[in-house]
This record gives structure tokens, C-alpha cells and sequence, in this order.
């Protein structure tokens, strides 16, 4: 009989990172034989930057709903790309769930939970545990596993040892996104914790072709993505803009000015996807944007920020193209070794699909 996981993550966010690796890992299960669903757990804490009227701001913080009031169409496209990505691809639980109080009912549709990726163990992020991201709506008897959760820090603003320990101990596999942070989890633990790969990476270009949306107006562009304002990165990326005679496309917070191009701001993942795969050349300072770059074979250019700096140099140091980070005389034209790339990455992806294959089995 086809066994049943359902997996907890931060998978509702309008964030293509959080969207895609939820796509990716239900996707790799899905090939594995399993029947995958995603749990439909909504945490509201942090979805409450996504709402279209961020009412707890306004007390506060007027300008809030100027700003929500001047970009609702735009947030209003974004939110409705999402939905329908998550309904198309997530094959989503039909309760959606708020807290753990009613999810003891989920032992009954599933035989194996996994929570991962994504910072659900960012306890900064989530303001202490949340008993969901930790399985503790699951029964005894159920396998229960960790796949690269992140917890974003070598240490929280606050002691949340006891808590964490406590919050760990009942689930059978252990692994964690960042292999910096193994010095926080590990010493909570006896068992073994895992460092793993982002689960956008255990899958190939071939398997992101059925949800990569085709941009067919056939132009060359340079295709721009920023998650936080950087200066440079603009003035990096009008630069070859002019220098090359092409147009850039770009991605960036409302928020953002300088760069001199067209901003599809409210697109969806597929779309995300479509301009990342046509694109002649990528900028940007997004660690799953680098991902997608890699796995379409692009030329492109990364810039580090205080959040994705230790994953991006370190994917590029793994994969030899350390060389694609940004410094004053690189050179976005120079060609990428593909082929050894390819290589390298077949060998990064052998120890984290060797821990899930164990942990399914139980080995």
C-alpha cells in the first residue's frame, strides 16, 4: 500500500522561495512513489505582512495603510498568483488549520509527517516554538521527520534551549537547512542531526519544465530579482543594462527605486520561473533566485546580503563558481562549466537523499 506524508512548512507565504521549495520536496517525495499532500496549517503571526489590509499596523504605523491602500492591486495580483500555484501543485489538506488544537484528526490521513524547509525553527522569526512546525499534533506511532528546517541563527535573542530540546526529542529524524547551526541543535540532542540540501535542490530543470510558465515574446533581457535594496546591485545592473543595449525585467519590493526597467511585481512562481529560464543574464541577491539560475544553466551575477550570505557562498564554493559572487571585476559574460556543475551537484544531492531514504524507511 502507498504510504501517506504530509508535510508542515511555511508553504502559504507570497514568497517564491517558501512557494518553490514546498513545490520541490512534495515533488521529490512524489517520485519516490509516495502519496504527498501539504498540510494546510496557516501561521498567522507570520502570515500577517501578506494580508491585503495589515490592519495590527495602522495603530502604530499610519503610513501602513497608504501604502496598502496605493499597491492593493498590485498585493492583490500577487495573492491570487499564489493561491492558485498552491492550489495547482500542493494537493492541499481541505481544513486549513490555525493552531494544533484540531489537527490530532491528521493522524488519520497520514502514515509519515515531515516538517521542513523554510525558517519554521526560526524561533526569532516565530516568536518561540510552534508546537505544528514540531510535529506535536502527531501520534506516538507515527514516523516523524525533520527535512531542512531552518533556524536561520547560531543563536535566538532569547535562551530557548529547554524549550527547543523539549520540542525535538519525539521526532525520530533530525536534519537542519544550514550546517552553521548545527552548533545550536546538536548539543539538545543524542541523536544524529543532519545538514541537507534546500529541497529546490533535489530536483532537475526537467522536473520544474511542467510548472515554468513560457515567455514567448522572444526579446533578450537581463532579468533582475532583489530581495533587499542594495545600491550597488542597481547601479551594477543598470550598468550592463546600458553597456549591453538590453532591457531589464525585474522583481523587487515596491519600496525599491533606481533600477531602470519594467518591475512584474505580483507575478507567481511559474512566472518567476518563465523569466528566470529566458533570461540572457541574472542579477540578483535572492539564494533561491541563484538556485533557479544554476538549474537553468544561466549566466548570472549574485550579490551577497546579511540574510543569504552563508548559503550562497557556500552552494558556490560546493558547485566551483564562486567566481558568479559579485566583486568590482567580475565579468557576468564569462561562460559557466555547466557540465561540472551538473557533477557537483549530483554528489551534494547523494548524503541528503541517502537521510531521507533512511529516515522513510526507518533504516
Amino acid at each position: 500500500m502507498v504510504q501517506r506524508i504530509g508535510i508542515i512548512t511555511f508553504h502559504c507565504s507570497y514568497n517564491y522561495g517558501s512557494a518553490l521549495q514546498a513545490y520541490a520536496l512534495k515533488r521529490f517525495l512524489e517520485l519516490k512513489g509516495y502519496d504527498v499532500r501539504i498540510i494546510n496549517f496557516i501561521f498567522d503571526t507570520d502570515f500577517n505582512q501578506y494580508r491585503l489590509f495589515r490592519t495590527q499596523l495602522y495603530k502604530k504605523n499610519i503610513k501602513a495603510l497608504f501604502s496598502d491602500l496605493l499597491f492593493f492591486y498590485k498585493n492583490y495580483k500577487r495573492k491570487k498568483e499564489f493561491i492558485e500555484f498552491a492550489k495547482q501543485n500542493f494537493n492541499l489538506t481541505t481544513t486549513e488549520y490555525h493552531d494544533i488544537s484540531s489537527m490530532k484528526e491528521l493522524n488519520k490521513m497520514f502514515d509519515i509527517f515531515i516538517c521542513g524547509s523554510d525558517q519554521i525553527w526560526n524561533l526569532d522569526c516565530t516568536q518561540g516554538i510552534v508546537p505544528a512546525y514540531f510535529l506535536q499534533f502527531a501520534e506516538k506511532n507515527k514516523l516523524k521527520i525533520a527535512y531542512a528546517p531552518s533556524l536561520a541563527h547560531t543563536r535566538f535573542s532569547k535562551n530557548y534551549n529547554t524549550e527547543l530540546m523539549e520540542a525535538i526529542k519525539n521526532i525520530d529524524y533530525l536534519s537542519i537547512r544550514e550546517k552553521s547551526t548545527l552548533s545550536l541543535i546538536q548539543p539538545l540532542t543524542k541523536k544524529h542531526v543532519y545538514d541537507v540540501l534546500d529541497p529546490t535542490l533535489l530536483l532537475d530543470k526537467a522536473d520544474y519544465e511542467p510548472i515554468c510558465s513560457n515567455i514567448s515574446n522572444g526579446k533578450i533581457y537581463i532579468f533582475v530579482y532583489m530581495l533587499e535594496y542594495d545600491a550597488a546591485l542597481v547601479s551594477y545592473s543598470n550598468t550592463i543594462s546600458r553597456n549591453m543595449n538590453i532591457p531589464i525585467m525585474y522583481i523587487a519590493n515596491k519600496k525599491f527605486s533606481g533600477l531602470q526597467g519594467k518591475n512584474l511585481f505580483g507575478v507567481g512562481p511559474n512566472l518567476f520561473l518563465g523569466y528566470i529560464k529566458n533570461a540572457a543574464y541574472i542579477i540578483t541577491n535572492s539564494f533561491h533566485a541563484t538556485v533557479f539560475s544554476i538549474i537553468f544553466n544561466k549566466k548570472f551575477i549574485t550579490f551577497t546580503t546579511r540574510h543569504s550570505s552563508s548559503r550562497v557562498v557556500d552552494l558556490l564554493h560546493n558547485l566551483g563558481i564562486s567566481d558568479r559572487i559579485y566583486q568590482s571585476t567580475v565579468d557576468i559574460t564569462l561562460e559557466i562549466d555547466y557540465s561540472s556543475v551538473k557533477n557537483r551537484m549530483q554528489n551534494l544531492r547523494k548524503e541528503s537523499i541517502s537521510y531521507l531514504r533512511h529516515a522513510l524507511k526507518r533504516e
